[in-house]
């Protein structure tokens, strides 16, 4: 048994029909909204995982090997400015979990951010030395060490920029792309340095290390460094759309309330090698969009 939680983000979409194909564990599966999962193998439980005895509760009951924490806040801004919250979902969730796999026996594997690192020396390695400078990059910080502390069979893996397939939950992409095709006028930063993340990648990732016995810290991003100014023209161009309306704009014009780290990025050497797999780049990820795109064409419209 493998339970996720926070199973209805943008990951969770990727990562459950991968474990239902390429594995036969069963999944319980819990969000805070209902998924639409019809399969033998899944368990749904809608539950608000601040409620420490309730989740408590739902995971106890399954017996799971191995828990996956996909839940978070991750709007950087509202994490400035309602900390209690972000400290609840990134900080107090993980370590009620860590808590309840440890008692479990159960692995636990947690999803970061290079929001850890400040952004003066990216891309940056495991063994770089995090020094985060918002609040967003505080709370995942400590959600990270709670984690490595409070169950030594435990995992991390870093990511940034996640980006995949047109679902319920928009990314980056998806923004690009809406605002193309509406031809709404969108201000993109091109000082801020990362490499976007196929989801299907990061899945991957997090499916094989957590089914191994592999423990300690991973970063999993893509094969290629880029501004998001350069990502928005890129997926201009791949869907063979106008880019006159993507303007340029620095992160210090935008004015923004919590303070964005810039050159960032993770190097994936150590998973890649690990795992014998490659990231893809953006050329390949946008590539997978369109095509899927493509062949769901009329689910789409």
């Amino acid at each position: 048994m493998i339970t996720i939680v926070g199973a209805g983000s943008t990951t969770g979409a990727a990562l459950i029909p991968m474990l239902l194909e390429e594995t036969d564990e069963k999944l319980q599966l819990i969000s805070s909204r209902p998924l639409a999962y019809d399969h033998e193998r899944v368990q749904m439980h809608v539950v608000n995982v601040r409620d420490k005895n309730v989740l408590k509760q739902t995971i106890m009951a399954a017996m799971p090997q191995t828990v996956i924490n996909l839940a978070a806040m991750t709007n950087v801004d509202k994490c400035e400015s309602e900390r209690q919250m972000a400290w609840d979902l990134n900080v107090t969730l993980v370590e009620n979990l860590a808590r309840i796999s440890r008692v479990l026996d159960a692995k636990m594997v947690h999803i970061s951010t290079d929001y850890v690192f400040d952004g003066t020396k990216g891309p940056y390695t495991e063994s770089s030395i995090p020094n985060p400078i918002n609040y967003y990059g505080k709370s995942k910080l400590a959600g990270e060490n709670i984690c490595v502390a409070g169950n030594a069979n435990s995992l991390v893996i870093r990511t940034n920029v996640i980006y995949g397939p047109p679902r319920e939950r928009p990314d980056f992409v998806r923004w690009v792309l809406d605002a193309l095709d509406s031809q709404t006028p969108i201000r993109v930063v091109d000082d801020q340095i990362g490499n976007p993340t196929y989801v299907d990648d990061l899945a991957e990732v997090i499916m094989r290390l957590g089914m191994s016995r592999r423990t300690g810290l991973y970063h999993a991003g893509g094969a290629d460094f880029l501004s998001r100014y350069d990502f928005a023209l890129k997926i201009a161009e791949y869907f063979k759309l106008d880019p006159s309306i993507i303007s340029r704009v620095t992160t210090a014009e935008l004015a923004q309330p919590a303070k964005r780290p810039l050159k960032l990025g993770l190097i994936s050497l150590k998973a890649e090698t690990d795992l014998r797999m490659r990231m893809r780049g953006v050329d390949s990820g946008l590539t997978s969009i369109r095509q899927y795109v493509v062949r769901h064409r009329e689910e789409l419209l």
